[in-house]
């Protein structure tokens, strides 16, 4: 039987209750299986990965202090030499950020304190989208939180303090004004996103799909000028950066893409990582081949399933496609990354508010998606099997079933929440 109107103002719908529960209770078994583990640590069992839910604890907030003293020669040659310890591995773009931060004499702090602002500032926006579609202020409150503290990817960014947060920023943003027909604005940050790491390039689709190949070549050529703008500033010689970039995009394949260390494959969720757990016993020249091909391969299927089935789709099941792409085609797609799934999550959760506010039935595909986000976006660093995590594995198996629910199951309304929820 339908609820009354105004019994529905004070409460949540369905699908956002079911998401609160389940995201506790999943981090609630999480904070179990942790508690039990370091009792155990009394008798032997002390080691990684049952002593800590993500990381060790020595090597917290490593992305952000591993290159303190490298960032002290920005824009000079000696930017890549050894003697300033860890090896920069990042795309050159992403060093104007590391810059930024050394302005200031304590960059880790600085740094949390800013993913501690952002966190709230997200919260607070959601809080007043719920509340404008209908949700009354106590329940919009109380679903936030729940959402905020309980959220894995939030979680491991922060113990992280990874770059990623920028990257993610700069594909919202330009998801958003997309979707509030800004194509050239949503073009330049989604540039913008991809100089920094490559893959949001993925999310140019949205704009491919509506015949908006302009702003498409204008995003791909200011991604390609940053780039090549910032291997001249970060090393003040364009074929030092050239080089000590690629040295490190080189590093960075051999130490992560083409080693299969059972912390690391954990937390991966990519395509990639499934087969590096799949097969640990291949050799690592057999591996380099299978990369080879995994690229060919993989870029190739992509391709051809955007063409024929995803530009067919509505807009937010493209989003939520390439959204997933974005997370399991790089051969390397560690926690952090899962913070873009946070975009189409939002319109879900607001598309379902307006469904149940009206009184309507939900698409079969958004339960289906809701489900996904809900093993997606809370931990798996539990499930451990003869010392060796299987969280990531999970998780890449759940970015199918979403991808898979994207395809075949359209979500109506998607343009009725263009109007009401994405336009401010």
């Amino acid at each position: 039987m339908q609820e009354s109107a105004g019994k529905q103002t004070f409460s949540l719908p369905p699908m956002l209750r079911t998401f609160a529960v389940a995201t506790t209770l999943l981090w609630l078994g999480c904070l179990a299986s942790e508690l039990i583990c370091r009792f155990l640590g009394r008798y032997g069992l002390n080691q990684l990965p049952y002593n800590s839910p993500t990381l060790v604890p020595s090597d917290a907030f490593a992305d952000t202090w591993l290159f303190n003293h490298r960032f002290y020669h920005f824009h000079q040659s000696a930017f890549f030499d050894p003697q300033f310890g860890t090896p920069y591995l990042y795309p050159a773009p992403l060093g104007f950020i590391y810059r930024l931060l050394r302005f200031f004499p304590h960059t880790t702090p600085v740094m949390l304190l800013f993913l501690l602002l952002t966190y709230v500032g997200l919260a607070i926006w959601l809080k007043r989208k719920l509340v404008e579609h209908g949700l009354s202020q106590g329940a919009a409150l109380g679903f936030t939180v729940i959402s905020l503290v309980f959220s894995y990817p939030l979680y491991f960014e922060f113990d992280r303090a990874n770059m990623e947060i920028f990257v993610w920023g700069f594909a919202a943003l330009g998801i958003l004004c997309f979707f509030r027909n800004r194509p050239w604005l949503a073009a330049t940050l989604i540039g913008c996103a991809a100089a920094c790491k490559g893959y949001p390039f993925i999310f140019l689709g949205l704009l491919f799909a509506r015949k908006q190949y302009w702003q498409t070549a204008y995003a791909i050529a200011l991604s390609t000028a940053i780039n090549y703008f910032s291997l001249w500033a970060i090393a003040g010689s364009f074929s030092v950066g050239r080089r000590g970039v690629a040295a490190g995009v080189a590093q960075f394949r051999d130490d992560y893409i083409l080693q299969r260390n059972p912390i690391s494959v954990g937390l991966d969720h990519s395509l990639f990582g499934f087969f590096k757990r799949i097969c640990p016993a291949l050799p690592s020249p057999a591996l380099s081949h299978a990369l080879t091909l995994y690229v060919v391969v993989a870029g190739v299927a992509a391709c051809a399933i955007y063409l024929f089935r995803v530009m067919k789709l509505p807009p937010l099941n493209q989003l939520i496609f390439l959204t997933v792409a974005c997370l399991l085609l790089p051969p390397t797609s560690f926690d952090y990354t899962l913070l873009h799934l946070y975009t189409p999550w939002v319109m879900v959760v607001l598309l379902a508010v307006d469904c149940w506010r009206k009184g309507i039935a939900p698409p079969r595909g958004l339960w289906a998606a809701m489900i996904c986000f809900i093993v997606l976006l809370s931990p798996q660093n539990e499930l451990i099997v003869h010392g060796e995590r299987f969280g990531g594995q999970v998780k890449c198996l759940t970015l199918l079933a979403l991808a898979y629910v994207a395809l075949r199951m359209p979500l109506e309304g998607e343009a009725e929440l263009r109007t009401q929820v994405i336009t401010a």
